[in-house]
């Protein structure tokens, strides 16, 4: 099958990448070249008015996440403030972000990643119930999945399946608030981590979560985990709907009256 063949193909040219990043003695430039690779990935395979980029996302009401590897955004309707360099989102304009990390190899390092990507989740892309759907014009609800910012973890190296499942365990019994779950969990080199329905299908939205997975690399039916990645990013973002948001709210004190009128000479009235 042509598609699959090409889909197969795109996942092993991503690894061949990384294989070579992994000659970069340097580790924050190997970082950097193993961020660029899968940023560059991502950009081929989602919509063209997507973009994915790194920094900070921020919220109307003065909230700000702790800096993420990898935003996938919208910039044909919302601002980007940046500053020095670095990258500030607004949450309204954020549809997924990912943390990208070489290893994940203790319970520290996964934890930090659920924290990371719980950050973004916590931040209000509705502004207080202000926000809106365009072009249906239905406010925007932490309720509803498709009105949430997408969070997965990316990784070459992951922890033993059993201390995997302990982690992911121990964070759900600490956090009951199912919309602050992570979404996904991809070794691109080994397993991902799945949630399932009570009727045994696969989802990304924890809420409907009766159970979860770690696939086996061996198994027949196995699908290499970044592929389930983007599979998962295509079909999100093409149902979802732009977030309006109040400018007033981002730029403040632009709408706000001035301090002191200073009026003009009667020559100048009229």
């Amino acid at each position: 099958m042509i598609t699959k063949n090409i889909v197969s193909k795109l996942n092993k040219a991503v690894l061949d990448e990384l294989d070579l990043a992994r000659e970069i003695e340097h580790s924050g430039e190997n970082g950097r070249a193993r961020e660029s690779i899968l940023r560059r990935f991502l950009a081929k395979i989602l919509p063209g008015k997507y973009k994915v980029d790194t920094g900070f996302v921020i919220d109307a009401v003065g909230g700000v996440s702790r800096q993420i590897d990898i935003v996938i955004y919208r910039d044909d309707y919302h601002s980007v403030f940046e500053i020095g360099g670095v990258k500030h989102f607004m949450v309204e304009s954020v549809v997924a972000v990912i943390e990208n990390k070489a290893s994940i190899a203790n319970a520290a390092a996964l934890q930090r990643a659920f924290e990371n990507i719980k950050s973004v989740k916590l931040l209000d892309r509705s502004n207080r119930g202000k926000n809106y759907l365009l072009p249906t014009r239905r406010v925007v609800s932490r309720a509803d999945f498709y009105h949430q910012v997408f969070g997965a973890i990316l990784t070459e190296k992951s922890l033993s399946t059993s201390s995997l499942r302990a982690e992911f365990q121990a964070f759900f019994e600490g956090t009951p608030d199912k919309s602050l779950w992570p979404n996904m969990y991809c070794d691109v080199r080994g397993s991902s981590f799945r949630y399932v329905s009570a009727d045994e299908h696969v989802v990304v939205d924890p809420r409907k979560a009766a159970a979860f997975s770690i696939s086996d690399p061996a198994a027949e039916t196995y699908n290499p985990p970044l592929i389930e990645l983007a599979f998962e990013l295509v079909s999100l973002l093409r149902v979802l709907q732009v977030v309006d948001f109040s400018a007033a709210d981002y730029f403040h004190g632009i709408s706000g009256r001035a301090a002191e009128y200073v009026r003009f000479p009667d020559q100048f009235r009229g």
